[in-house]
């Protein structure tokens, strides 16, 4: 069989949402994400959805938050086929600690920091955590 060729990173990860605003707000007020570009009904794009493009300074993670026409609405739940949640890598115990505190400030409900891990939802209830490794 012929090697498998290779990628560099994830370069984009695509959530549907049910308000594309609101959301994008929440990204950037809790999790620091900065605005790239941001499409609402726009006809210079070619899309019939909004969507906001948005990049975090530090990671160079990029989300995208798209509403599409045909969303019912409906909680996102990791039950059903496609994502389950969302990872994210912090540097170490102490910073998992500084963003617990942050979720706090935030009023944004959490797991706590234990093992290692803090776990949360997104305004349309997408699971996201936060993760370090353990010392070795």
């Amino acid at each position: 069989m012929t090697p498998s060729p290779t990628f560099e990173r994830v370069m984009y990860v695509g959530l549907s949402v049910t308000d594309a605003r609101r959301s994008s707000g929440w990204y950037a007020d809790v999790l620091g994400f900065e605005v790239e570009r941001e499409n609402f009904g726009s006809t210079a794009w070619p899309s019939d959805w909004d969507e906001v493009l948005m990049r975090h300074p530090h990671s160079g993670v990029r989300i995208g938050l798209l509403r599409h026409p045909s969303n019912d609405g409906a909680p996102f739940s990791e039950f059903h086929t496609g994502l389950d949640h969302i990872e994210l890598e912090v540097a170490s115990p102490s910073e998992l600690e500084r963003w617990r505190r942050r979720l706090d400030e935030a009023g944004v409900p959490h797991s706590g920091a234990r093992d290692y891990i803090v776990t949360f939802r997104d305004p349309d209830n997408i699971q996201l955590e936060l993760f370090c490794e353990p010392a070795r």
